[in-house]
């Protein structure tokens, strides 16, 4: 029997409630290229002070902050501590949708083409359970230092992308230093 997966990208907000869903890229397409192909970073790229946090699979730039892979400075480490306190709301996210939906969590006996539509609907679902103020099934976890750690496989030989990834990496310094500032 032959497998197929597909990979799901999605972000959420601070209410633990998702914002955008993305469920049409087959499995080994590196976080990285969905990125740069999404609607999402189509859209942050043309606003002005639009961030999202992502983890450390996508490559940096102006409106996507990942963490430091080995902070060296007081004021990097605190901004990978806050980064990994925010952060866990994605986590939250999927671990409810999970939860409230443990079709989610197996193997989906359905034609391929049907999954997505599955996806997409479990996620209206879950917002809405949210909005009507529905349990999520989950104590507040948090995520552990030692999380799982993806390879950054960024293609640099793009200029674009170079110039943006330093661009992200020079707003990441920025707000480690006033991170590191506003806490002491």
């Amino acid at each position: 029997m032959e497998m197929s997966t597909l990979i799901e990208k999605a972000t959420c907000d601070a209410k633990e409630m998702f914002t955008s869903v993305d469920v049409s890229w087959p499995g080994p397409v590196h976080d990285s290229r969905i990125w740069r192909n999404s609607q999402v970073s189509l859209q942050l790229r043309t606003k002005a002070n639009a961030v999202l946090l992502g983890d450390d699979g996508y490559g940096i730039e102006l409106c996507l902050m990942t963490p430091y892979r080995n902070p060296t400075s007081p004021a990097e480490v605190k901004y990978n501590k806050l980064f990994k306190k925010e952060r866990v709301i994605m986590e939250r996210c999927f671990g409810q949708l999970k939860r409230r939906f443990p079709i989610l969590q197996y193997v989906c006996r359905v034609k391929l083409e049907n999954v997505p539509k599955i996806i997409v609907n479990c996620v209206v679902l879950h917002n809405i359970a949210k909005t009507l103020g529905d349990p999520d099934f989950e104590p507040a976890e948090e995520i552990t230092e030692d999380e799982e750690n993806h390879d950054n496989n960024c293609d640099d030989n793009n200029r674009d992308e170079l110039a943006l990834r330093q661009q992200g990496q020079e707003i990441r310094n920025n707000l480690s230093i006033v991170i590191y500032n506003f806490n002491n």
